[in-house]
């Protein structure tokens, strides 16, 4: 069982620094407010057992009175990671944030100290609604002001909540942690390295990826399912526009030429003949000022098919071997007339001939 080693004790209270004693395993909810819905897991954790909460420093204690467990130490600028087996987690632990983790905690708040009696002692957790407007009403101001502005609107960090366990509640802990984390698409929180202040946020996935878009949701597929694009390279702007966020039209102009390279690069190198066979449409993603403000440098190069009257058409199967378009193979193409650079080749005048991916 790893160890909860904070990534920087001055960053934490003494008394959290000094904390000790046995370990106990409890469930605890995890929650994280996902555009379209809220997902939740369960996990376990290890506690330690003198650990104390805001809610009593400085009360009156009777040696009787057993001194209440929090289901956590960790704190603002700790890093938190624990071990995934579908919907079970366990071994709950601070970490050093440059090593995997999946929740990075931005602020440390006592619920008991929210003036209503919502959280009182006899009070039940809140449901899923109602930590969805915790989220709102105590996080998101916080976290960003912890993160100084350098949360990506676009991109893969999600402000989200962590709330002791139905046991810890019953208990009186009415610790609730604020941060921010990767959510997979099933709500399952995935592990980053570093903190997220200082990352590239951009949501840009490595090539081979197949991506299904559904109205304004974006997650990634599996290629044996129908999708919408494949990700043929991944491209940092930051390369080459090193001043303030260039505007989408010079981010196109740029991506046009290096994201056609890229697709003729995936479909096997050469000229563009496989790219030509294969009907698709080189795609890109751009970044818009406040992901750029941000810190975010990285898009994709894809390759994608549209419909007719608008959207994506369903791609299913790796584009470089066998696949689908809506459920067909590629049209076949008409054979084209030689290029310019073919004629050249072979001697001929080249008047006939096209530019490079044109039909005749």
């Amino acid at each position: 069982m790893p160890s909860s080693t904070p990534s920087s004790a001055t960053d934490r209270p003494a008394d959290a620094r000094s904390r000790r004693g046995r370990r106990r395993t409890v469930t605890v909810l995890l929650t994280a407010a996902l555009a379209g819905g809220v997902g939740a897991g369960t996990y376990e954790y290890f506690a330690p057992q003198g650990a104390s909460v805001v809610a009593q420093r400085g009360a009156d204690r009777t040696e009787e009175a057993p001194e209440l467990v929090t289901f956590t130490d960790a704190d603002t600028a700790d890093c938190v990671n624990w071990s995934q087996d579908g919907d079970i987690a366990t071994d709950f632990a601070v970490v050093d944030c440059a090593t995997p983790h999946r929740f990075e905690v931005a602020t440390r708040e006592d619920l008991s100290q929210y003036p209503t009696s919502e959280f009182g002692p006899e009070a039940p957790q809140p449901d899923l609604e109602r930590q969805g407007k915790l989220t709102s009403e105590l996080c998101e101001g916080p976290t960003r002001t912890y993160l100084d502005g350098r949360l990506d609107p676009q991109g893969r960090y999600s402000i989200v909540p962590i709330l002791p366990p139905e046991a810890a509640w019953d208990g009186g802990d009415r610790t609730m942690l604020c941060g921010v984390a990767v959510p997979d698409a099933d709500g399952v929180y995935a592990e980053t390295t570093g903190r997220a202040a200082e990352t590239d946020q951009s949501p840009a996935e490595p090539p081979e990826t197949c991506m299904r878009a559904r109205g304004d949701e974006v997650d990634v597929a599996d290629c044996t399912q129908p999708y919408s694009w494949q990700v043929t390279s991944v491209e940092n702007l930051g390369d080459t526009f090193t001043g303030a966020w260039p505007t989408i039209e010079e981010q196109n102009d740029h991506l046009d030429a290096v994201c056609t390279a890229a697709a003729i690069a995936f479909l096997g190198g050469g000229d563009d003949e496989n790219l030509y066979q294969s009907t698709l449409t080189p795609f890109w993603t751009t970044l818009p000022q406040e992901s750029w403000n941000a810190g975010s440098r990285t898009v994709n190069c894809a390759l994608t098919k549209a419909r007719d009257g608008g959207g994506f058409a369903d791609l299913q199967g790796d584009v470089r071997g066998e696949f689908t378009i809506d459920g067909n193979p590629p049209k076949e193409q008409p054979e084209r007339n030689p290029r310019r650079d073919e004629a050249s080749r072979t001697g001929g005048s080249g008047d006939s001939g096209g530019t490079a991916g044109e039909a005749p």
